[in-house]
């Protein structure tokens, strides 16, 4: 059950994640967002972690106004886990692998 969730909500997500300029913001932003609070934290750099926050969240936003629809963990507070999720599978895929949940997830999606 829980494949079959993971695979639905990131089918969701990739979804209203098509537009490639949206993907390429996200793709600089989301690691932009998640690697700024464990290292302004070890550096004890609040500014860092403040700009670091506020470019990343402006690339997202940049991103959605070019796919043309609002970002998704508005109306679906697990999209949230998605974009950091999205990244890393992506990255994953580069180097070979790709988690089972993933093709399910592209089925769903090529089947709409």
């Amino acid at each position: 059950m829980g494949g079959e969730f993971l695979a639905r909500q990131y089918a969701l997500y990739l979804a209203e994640h098509r537009h490639p300029g949206n993907r390429a913001t996200h793709f600089v932003g989301i690691p932009m967002i998640v690697v700024s609070v464990p290292l302004a934290w070890a550096l004890g750099d609040w500014l860092l972690l403040g700009v670091a926050q506020a470019i990343g969240w402006s690339l997202q936003l940049l991103g959605h106004r070019l796919e043309g629809n609002r970002p998704a963990f508005l109306r679906n507070p697990v999209s949230f886990l998605m974009g950091p999720l999205m990244v890393g599978v992506e990255i994953a895929g580069v180097v070979g692998l790709r988690p089972a949940f993933t093709r399910r997830a592209q089925t769903q999606l090529n089947s709409e």
